[in-house]
């Protein structure tokens, strides 16, 4: 334990000087509210953003966030504040330092005669911020709250109001965001107790809060709060209230260093190697949790374009809108971590929404099962007037290339981005398809991930709440929109590979999905005991369904790109499109995330071809000849999947190379105001599964949990992670042998473990007693008791 605390300590990041950019700045949050702290010559800057403040939901009449127009596609932002002591303590000097230590989630800023730390309470929606004044001469300090727009801002039936309270010794702003069934509040409230604070300034776009000069310490607290239904104005103020006194604020602040106290203590990760590489990995991997656990506690996950540290008023590259396939990322490394409780908001909000997605396969797609656009609002996709269904879908469905779009059904499409990208034609999209308009395997993609936290989770409530419906709902699409060939197996046309190739036949991205959800759906009912005869037809579906492209097939070849040897799996089969428009190496998709070829799977005939396309793969290729990435490709992540280990230490430095990534763990690759951790999402699932694997031979099937199956001898590390299953594990390799392994079983389910050791093993419970034996590479099967440890002997 005291090893973790003391890599976690080293692992904070430092500022020698004062940054160049407000968004290399340093993070603070709690998961529902958070800023950047950066500095100007005499300040301490901060915007205020929470993860609940939306401009305009699904039913908005603007458009979606352009490059090149104003929008009213934004959220986040609730305030601009700064906190001036006055005299320059922050100029670039050897004074100064700004500094995050990530066990702490404390941001401390040493300037000439000024100290400052700031955080946000972690379970308590406040910003602490203590300023001591040390100068011989002390300086009033000025806290000052400044609009970031005009106070009202029209936009056809959008309203957008800020407006500024000021009462006794607080000062706040409130916003309002409104249009035709959305309504939403922020209220940002601050206060410095028992400071004999004066407001003294009230006029124009800004707001000031005078604290007289002081020799010492004094503390500011800024409340926020938001609601979709009332005025936020009131529960920030009782925020502000609450943690007000010192007793108050004492309590507070046990809370907040309790929470990451525990927090850092779910799991860990320990590496050393000879040239620091491994080392930065683990950091990169603590940098990623501290930023979720920093963002993602709220009811609505983060944006991954900024997420709540963005810095210029309502500035946000790509909107407020969800891509899947940018925030999934963020996601998936969390189970392993034990940190599923930070995906609940990803989760929350795509099951919050479907009814809307069932709305939408029917509506859209004339399918049964729900459908999960690529992108959508923070409400799900929006719902056509019963009018428009017909002529919708002879655009989207019937005739993409030629047929005419009414002007009503533009009007509707305009917000929802897969309206839009399905309606719309332009300079790169002729032909009626775009790269989200016919994607359709982000709802399998979703489910599938749903599972896994279901399987880490062991919540079998949760199982049917949530993953289930995905799951069912993803599972009736597919039944839905596949058509019977002449051959008579299943096949899906028109559809996008991902981003990669679009209307295509048979899309390996599709059948893949199909193959990694649907025996998950049909696990998933017989665990719950429910949808026998679903269950008959989805096994029907899945023995007659068409084998995957392969590159020898004359259609695969038509398809420009979509072959990358006869003996690979292919992309698809031309259709509506030709050519690949944003490389993603679809072809992998089998392997990850749909898990159809694992290490465990055991098929010669699949393995060679599993093997051959991972050799393959163009897009990784070219990132490991230097190439920058625009996005995070899942390759390597299949890589790892299939054991690469001595290729591990190349692949980390790489891909991290591809992003450019800041001090504070943000890449500016989708743009300066999207700035992302989505990189630090693929570099924390890359090491995590090379050193824990539990994945089943075929989906559906029991999982086997492997240690460092892809993991480089020349690293020594010590690790533990969640394994599917509820079972933690912990493990250490020393000089490229397995040390020890020690398994805690959650929930008393079976235990299935490959042998790590080159001979024979025995398992013993805690108390002595011998449970299992295995041969050499062999799996090793044990019943466990809940609470029991288990500990591997070679």
């Amino acid at each position: 334990m005291q090893r973790d605390t003391e890599q976690i300590e080293s692992s904070g990041i430092v500022l020698d000087a004062p940054t160049d950019r407000p968004n290399e700045g340093l993070p603070i949050g709690n998961g529902r509210m958070g800023t950047l702290v950066w500095t100007a010559l005499s300040s301490l800057e901060f915007q205020l953003n929470r993860v609940d403040v939306f401009a305009v939901n699904r039913n908005a009449a603007g458009e979606h966030f352009s490059a090149t127009g104003a929008t009213t596609d934004y959220c986040g932002t609730c305030a601009r504040l700064s906190i001036d002591c006055g005299n320059e303590p922050f100029r670039p000097s050897p004074d100064f330092r700004q500094a995050l230590s990530l066990h702490s989630a404390r941001c401390a800023v040493d300037g000439r005669g000024v100290r400052a730390e700031c955080w946000v309470a972690a379970e308590d929606d406040i910003l602490v911020v203590t300023i001591t004044d040390d100068r011989e001469t002390p300086l009033p300090i000025d806290v000052t709250l400044m609009l970031w727009r005009e106070p009202e801002v029209r936009s056809g039936a959008h309203v957008a109001t800020l407006s500024f309270r000021h009462s006794g010794d607080r000062i706040g702003v409130v916003q309002t965001l409104a249009e035709a069934d959305h309504y939403c509040s922020s209220a940002v409230v601050v206060a410095c107790p028992e400071a004999d604070a004066q407001v003294v300034d009230t006029g124009g776009r800004l707001h000031v809060l005078r604290l007289p000069p002081v020799r010492g310490t004094r503390t500011i607290l800024v409340a926020s709060a938001a609601s979709q239904i009332e005025d936020a104005e009131a529960t920030a103020n009782r925020i502000l209230t609450a943690c007000g006194t010192p007793d108050a604020l004492s309590v507070v602040a046990e809370r907040h260093a309790r929470w990451w106290r525990d927090f850092w203590a779910r799991t860990s990760v320990d590496i050393s190697s000879l040239d620091g590489r491994g080392e930065r990995a683990a950091r990169d991997r603590l940098l990623f949790l501290y930023h979720m656990a920093s963002s993602s506690r709220g009811p609505y996950p983060p944006k991954w374009n900024g997420s709540i540290f963005t810095t210029g008023g309502d500035d946000r590259a790509w909107g407020s809108q969800f891509w899947l396939w940018t925030t999934e990322m963020l996601y998936w490394p969390l189970h392993a971590a034990d940190a599923g409780d930070l995906a609940e908001p990803f989760f929350s909000l795509y099951r919050n929404a479907l009814p809307a997605m069932e709305t939408a396969a029917r509506q859209r797609w004339d399918a049964e099962g729900i459908f999960v656009p690529e992108t959508m609002p923070f409400d799900g996709p929006t719902e056509l007037p019963a009018s428009l269904v017909e002529g919708y879908r002879e655009r989207f469905l019937y005739n993409p290339r030629s047929a005419a779009v009414s002007t009503q059904v533009a009007a509707w499409s305009r917000y929802d981005w897969h309206l839009e990208a399905s309606t719309s034609r332009g300079e790169w999209t002729p032909d009626g398809y775009s790269w989200i308009s016919h994607l359709t395997s982000s709802g399998a993609e979703l489910a599938v991930h749903a599972w896994w936290r279901y399987r880490c989770s062991g919540d079998r409530e949760w199982l049917r709440r949530c993953a289930y419906p995905l799951l069912r709902g993803v599972a009736e699409f597919y039944c839905s929109i596949c058509r019977r060939g002449e051959d008579g197996c299943w096949h899906i046309h028109g559809t996008n590979a991902h981003e990669d190739f679009w209307g295509v036949s048979d899309s390996i991205m599709d059948l893949a999905a199909i193959r990694g959800a649907v025996p998950l759906a049909i696990c998933a009912a017989e665990r719950l005991k429910i949808d026998a005869a679903l269950c008959v037809k989805w096994r029907e579906f899945l023995r007659e369904l068409a084998s995957y492209p392969m590159g020898d097939d004359p259609r695969a070849r038509a398809l420009t790109g979509g072959v990358l040897a006869d003996d690979a799996w292919a992309a698809g089969y031309l259709g509506a499109v030709d050519g690949s428009k944003n490389p993603e190496d679809v072809q992998l998709a089998p392997i990850f995330p749909f898990e159809d070829w694992t290490l465990e799977t055991k098929d010669p005939s699949l393995d060679a071809v599993a093997r051959r396309t991972l050799e393959l793969a163009p897009r990784h290729r070219r990132v490991l000849s230097g190439e920058e990435l625009n996005t995070a490709i899942r390759s390597p992540i299949a890589v790892v999947r299939a054991g690469a280990a001595e290729d591990l230490p190349a692949m980390l430095e790489y891909y991290r190379a591809a992003f450019k990534p800041q001090t504070n763990g943000f890449s500016f690759f989708e743009g300066a105001t999207a700035h992302s951790i989505e990189h630090l999402g693929l570099l924390t699932m890359m090491v995590q599964e090379a050193l824990l694997q539990s994945v089943a031979p075929r989906p559906g099937e029991p999982e086997t949990i492997r240690v460092f199956p892809a993991w480089p001898r020349t690293w020594d590390v010590s690790f533990r992670l969640l394994a599917r299953g509820g079972f933690v594990v912990a493990a250490t390799m020393r000089d490229g042998c397995v040390a020890e392994v020690e398994i805690e079983s959650r929930f008393g389910e079976e235990c299935r473990l490959r042998n790590p050791w080159p001979a024979a093993c025995r398992v013993e419970h805690e108390d002595g007693e011998v449970v299992a034996r295995a041969a050499a590479a062999e799996v090793v099967v044990f019943e466990t008791r809940p609470g029991s440890r288990y500990r591997l002997h070679g």
